[in-house]
């Protein structure tokens, strides 16, 4: 099968949650959650708060969105000109 052949959907791989807290986050990229926790206070990720509605002085839990995070990603990638994208290839002797 050709490269040209293979469809988006082909390549990616899909994580069973939408969303998941900034260690595990971390664990994903090769990052430390301190670092994930940066991203997340410069909005550098997309990320949401989940708090109990009853405890609203609680302390709230961040969660980063992965399907967000993947589109961007995907955007950033397309974005490259082709010979860019395709780079790595040569490395497989493609």
């Amino acid at each position: 099968m050709r490269l040209e052949d293979l469809r988006l959907e082909d390549l990616l791989i899909k994580y069973p949650l939408d969303a998941v807290t900034p260690s595990k986050f971390g664990e994903l990229l090769g990052k430390s959650t301190n670092a994930i926790d940066m991203m997340v206070k410069n909005d550098k990720c997309p990320w949401v708060e989940m708090q109990d509605p009853a405890k609203p002085k609680a302390r709230a839990e961040k969660y980063i969105y992965i399907p967000d995070w993947n589109e961007g990603m995907r955007k950033a990638f397309l974005k490259k000109p082709p010979e860019l994208r395709h780079a790595w290839l040569s490395w497989l002797g493609l």
